[in-house]
């Protein structure tokens, strides 16, 4: 799914997020009725501190989420 196609359908960037916090957060998404996708990324083209990251040898994800139902044809 490109950027164009991540607008079209009503999604919103919910995080940047790694690791076990990743999982956790695309746990609590789904238990609240949200459908959650997530976009790996290059720690380079994130602006936001990547020590964590870095550290433990995490992929970075954005995490998009929109409310179940929300697609737009």
């Amino acid at each position: 799914m490109n950027r164009e196609a991540l607008r079209r359908g009503d999604w919103t960037l919910a995080s940047i997020s790694g690791g076990d916090h990743l999982q956790r957060m695309v746990d609590m998404y789904k238990e609240l009725g949200f459908e959650v996708y997530l976009e790996e990324i290059d720690p380079g083209e994130c602006r936001e501190c990547r020590v964590c990251y870095d550290a433990g040898n995490e992929t970075m994800h954005r995490v998009y989420t929109r409310a179940k139902g929300e697609e737009i044809p």
